[in-house]
């Protein structure tokens, strides 16, 4: 993936960059500079007791984390072995030399590329999604090489235009320029390269992705190009631009008699020399043909192809829902007894948890409102009281660490109890004999595991092992084992258990196809699973006394995670459909099920350790062989970005006659900014020659310590416009204003408790000592002693405390609004000290509530409540503060509190656009407030207003995010309606 938190001031940045971005004047500022590398680059905190060191090679830098050397050498190895294939792909003639970053304190696994700095960073524990995985290898074998697609994107490199323009002064804002292209095209080939690196690996090959396109296509609203194209917002699936891209690039790629992807190169040659064209152009320059054209035959080619398929499939099975609906996901089912069922749940207007389902009726009520692991593998306890499952604690201070820890859930009351402490432990499941086990990640690989108090302890130490699931039986005296050896996923079974040292035997497979769950029958002789023998995830029944497999369904999509009734009558499983993971069943008869052919399964024939890896003699066996060092920030920054500035002074003169006294001219100067791979320091300065001087500013950032602290120095000039009294009489004018100072920042943010509901605290301070003072030939027109006061510097010492709490915060994906929880924000600024100058103060504090008025409707309220205290006007911003239609109001000394309500109903998810033209609407909702700010102070003013309107959430350029609101307030003081814009 690419990461794009960043890339909105970079479009307006590579805009206006050369040229500088415009400042708009005011009546304290007005000289335009150029503006927008400051907050490019950024710090991050990673955990205090983790080292890195670093591996040099011909081509890739590693920065690897101490302990996951071994990952990262199969990451180096990948990265090495599809370097070649990659840029003929991408058609980059680039070195593609870069740094890659290798971190092993996160269980929540990842990997991405990012511009500012160009690097990779990829977490070493294996994503547990087997749509990825289930077929390769190992995780660093896939996440290398559809990461470095990335990056040979990034070093596209066309004729004369933006990105030639900007390129060799500010390589990594070119970069983030061609990565700007629509997300499903640059998550589409990079998912088509991962799926061409080792036979049937990477997700174009993985029954759980494809079935998602084909559900979609065949449904009565398939995708457009540009659904495909873009991230959605409010639709599932949201990973809808990976499959959807990768299948259009595919498509593109291989059409006709031979395999080009010509078209691509092309196409984003043409964004990068205009990126604020639409990328249909691009497609149009590259495949020949415009984006309507190509949504047409896209979607007639993909439809047919399916439902081809779909006909050679039939006839399908017939199920019976027990519970679904667009937008709910049910998954993981167990029965309880008979006739109830619990589940996990998540979907648009539900919270996610685990709930108790009626079989019959599908009614259900919560157990408890609970985040999980990605793979939804949780179990229950054997005498079925309680859960076991796991979820990701985030670390409070390291925003990047979350570790995954096994909890136990009471089904009478949804009482949760944390059994484990830094566990990265998956996947438990009670033990017969007493105690828990797990799965337990080491490295890229994992084991199994078993909780020793709060620690977890391994009891395999199988090399290039995936374990998924561990099931014991009923009886206790076998336990099934789903195991993942280099891309082969299939049954093991440890009978006895020796937990001291377990030892497990091949037991079933099926040839060419993935187990992916399984669920023992309630005396222990079936065993049930689903996997995707013939292309289509399916379910099946193991009768281990016959040693038989019989296939139960044939559904058209997938059918996943199945679970045998008490009473051995009814089988129970998830089927998918588009937007939507449905709870079903069927009767349980596996006499006249089919049977699977002997020769497609496989009954304990291959050992579930693997040969050590052999290597090639063209290669190291490991990092070790590259020069090394510790990490040191200091030898990786060298400026990344060398650009040049630009300030002017506007001509404001009220006439051609009206003299104006100070001229600052034009400045030129340079910019530099850059950063340390780690984010362990960056920086950005600006110098440049104005009005025969120089000036400039500089700013420094650390993320080595928790406070993240900050310094800034300046030293800039404005002109101000004024009216002076002089011998003549008064007369318009712009005095010289020279600004200079240093600044230091300290900023914190802790996410006190992170679930289904969310606490979190950011705190900030800001102490800046600043000097001003009146310059130019304006002064010299006035009186002596009148200069004298205007030349002489004046001192102020600012302290800008700030503060946001959030208290219990839920949001569903479809609501625009928290339905729950309370946000309090405050923020001050305070002049500690003064000298030559009044001092002034500010506090602004605002508390927001939201209330859940409908869950179903997604209907939010926001209740809010704010006080303003200051000594003068305009010590802070307050647009936010006033009520709409009073935005203009002025406000003075004093003490003001503002209360409102406000109402917002979403009226149509629309999450599609133009790929032609860069515009995508995301949603159109109404909303209707009430707002009234008021003095403290009996004389004081009272302003109110109440309203509605329309509101529409976009995306511009496929990444630049807008909300923009129009409606009408009602004043209630003067009793008009001012028309209001947001």
């Amino acid at each position: 993936m690419i990461r794009q938190a960043f890339l909105g001031c970079t479009l307006l940045w590579g805009l206006l960059g050369l040229l500088g971005e415009l400042v708009e004047p005011s009546s304290a500022l007005a000289q335009g500079v150029t503006q927008g590398t400051a907050d490019v680059y950024s710090v991050t905190y990673r955990p205090p007791e983790v080292e890195y060191r670093t591996f040099s090679g011909p081509q890739f830098s590693m920065i690897v984390q101490e302990g996951v050397e071994e990952t990262a050498w199969r990451i180096h190895r990948a990265l090495r072995e599809t370097r070649t294939g990659t840029k003929r792909l991408v058609g980059t003639t680039s070195s593609l030399r870069m740094p890659v970053v290798v971190d092993g304190f996160s269980d929540r696994s990842n990997g991405f590329v990012t511009p500012f700095p160009f690097k990779q960073e990829i977490e070493a524990p294996s994503i547990r999604k087997d749509a990825i995985v289930a077929r390769s290898s190992s995780w660093p074998t896939l996440v290398g090489p559809h990461e470095l697609v990335h990056a040979a994107q990034a070093e596209i490199q066309g004729g004369v235009g933006y990105g030639a323009l900007i390129r060799p002064f500010a390589p990594d804002v070119a970069r983030a320029s061609n990565l700007t292209a629509p997300r499903g095209l640059v998550e589409g080939i990079a998912v088509y390269r991962e799926s061409h690196v080792e036979e049937g690996a990477g997700r174009l090959n993985a029954p759980l992705f494809t079935m998602k396109m084909r559900a979609a296509m065949l449904s009565d609203d398939p995708w457009s190009l540009t659904q495909m194209m873009e991230p959605p917002t409010y639709t599932q699936p949201y990973n809808r631009f990976y499959i959807g891209g990768a299948h259009a690039f595919e498509a593109w790629a291989e059409q006709g008699d031979t395999t080009s992807t010509a078209f691509f190169k092309r196409a984003t040659i043409l964004h990068s020399q205009f990126p604020f064209l639409g990328f249909g152009v691009g497609l149009w320059s590259g495949l020949g043909q415009w984006p309507g054209r190509l949504d047409a035959e896209l979607e007639a080619t993909l439809r047919a192809r399916y439902e081809d398929e779909q006909a050679r499939r039939r006839p399908f099975t017939g199920t019976h829902r027990i519970a679904g609906r667009t937008g709910h996901n049910y998954r993981r089912p167990y029965w309880l007894d008979d006739d109830t069922l619990v589940a996990y749940l998540h979907g648009y207007d539900v919270r996610r948890g685990f709930y108790r389902i009626d079989a019959e009726t599908g009614t259900r009520t919560v157990i408890r409102v609970q985040t999980i692991t990605e793979d939804f593998t949780y179990s229950v306890g054997r005498d079925t009281t309680a859960l076991y499952a796991s979820r990701y604690v985030p670390d409070p201070w390291v925003p990047s660490q979350n570790i995954a820890e096994i909890e136990r859930i009471r089904l009478a009351d949804g009482r949760a109890t944390r059994l484990t402490e830094d566990g990265r432990a998956f996947a438990p499941v009670e033990a017969p004999t007493g105690g828990i086990w797990a799965v337990q990640n080491d490295g890229a690989f994992s084991q199994w595991a078993r909780r020793e108090g709060t620690a977890v302890r391994p009891l395999t130490d199988h090399a290039q092992s995936r374990f998924k699931q561990i099931a014991p039986s009923p009886t206790g005296s076998r336990v099934a084992v789903l195991l993942n050896v280099e891309g082969t996923q299939r049954l093991y079974r440890a009978d006895p258990v020796r937990e001291e040292r377990t030892r497990l035997r091949p037991w079933l497979g099926l040839e060419d196809a993935i187990i992916y769950d399984l669920c023992w029958g309630p005396e222990g002789r079936y065993l049930v699973f689903a996997a995707d023998l013939g292309g289509t995830a399916n379910i099946f029944v193991f009768d281990t006394r016959q040693q038989e497999v019989r296939r139960l369904t044939n559904v058209p999509f997938g059918a996943l995670e199945p679970t045998l009734s008490p009473d051995r009558e009814t089988v129970a499983f998830i089927e998918y459909q588009h937007e939507r993971h449905e709870l079903v069943r069927i009767p349980f008869r596996p006499e006249s099920a089919p049977k699977v052919d002997s020769s497609r399964v496989i009954l304990g024939r291959e050992a579930p350790r693997p040969p050590d890896l052999s290597t090639r003699p063209d290669e190291p066996v490991a990092l070790d062989t590259l020069d090394s060092r510790p990490y040191q920030a200091w030898r990786h920054l060298e400026p990344r970005m060398v650009y040049p500035t630009f300030a002017f002074d506007p001509d404001e003169a009220e006439g051609p006659d009206a003299p104006r006294f100070e001229e600052l001219g034009v400045g030129v100067g340079l910019g530099v900014a850059g950063s340390d791979p780690l984010g362990r320091w960056r920086y950005q300065g600006t110098g440049f020659w104005q009005d025969g001087r120089l000036w400039g500013s500089a700013s420094v950032q650390t993320g080595r310590w928790l406070l993240r602290p900050s310094v800034k120095a300046f030293n800039t000039p404005e002109t101000i416009p004024v009216r002076l009294q002089t011998d003549q009489g008064a007369r318009a004018a712009r005095l010289g204003f020279e600004e200079r100072g240093f600044s230091f920042g300290a900023e914190v943010p802790v996410r006190l408790r992170s679930n289904v509901y969310q606490n979190s605290l950011t705190a900030s301070v800001d102490a800046e000592f600043r000097q001003t003072r009146y310059f130019g030939r304006a002064v010299d027109v006035l009186r002596d002693d009148r200069a004298s006061q205007l030349r002489e510097w004046r001192d102020r010492l600012t302290l800008s405390p700030r503060f946001a709490w959030g208290y219990r915060l839920q949001r569903n994906p479809r609501d625009l609004v928290p339905n729950q929880g309370l946000v309090v924000r405050s923020r001050a600024e305070v002049d500690a000290w003064t000298d030559g100058v009044s001092p002034s103060r500010a506090l602004l504090s605002r508390a927001d509530v939201y209330l859940p008025l409908s869950l179903r409707s997604h209907t939010g309220v926001r209740l809010s409540a704010g006080l303003l205290s200051q000594n003068a006007g305009a010590v802070v911003g307050l647009r936010s503060f006033l009520p709409r239609g009073y935005e203009n109001v002025s406000l003075g000394a004093g003490s003001f509190m503002r209360v409102g309500a406000e109402v917002t109903q979403p009226l149509w998810y629309i999450d599609d656009g133009s790929t032609l033209i860069p515009f995508y609407a995301k949603a159109l909702y109404g909303y209707g407030f009430g707002q009234s700010l008021t003095a403290l102070d009996e004389t004081g003013p009272t302003y109110s207003s109440v309203g509605g309107g329309l509101g529409l959430q976009m995306r511009l350029f496929y990444l630049l995010d807008l909300n923009l609101q129009v409606g009408a307030a009602f004043r209630l003081g003067p009793g008009d309606v001012d028309l209001v814009w947001r």
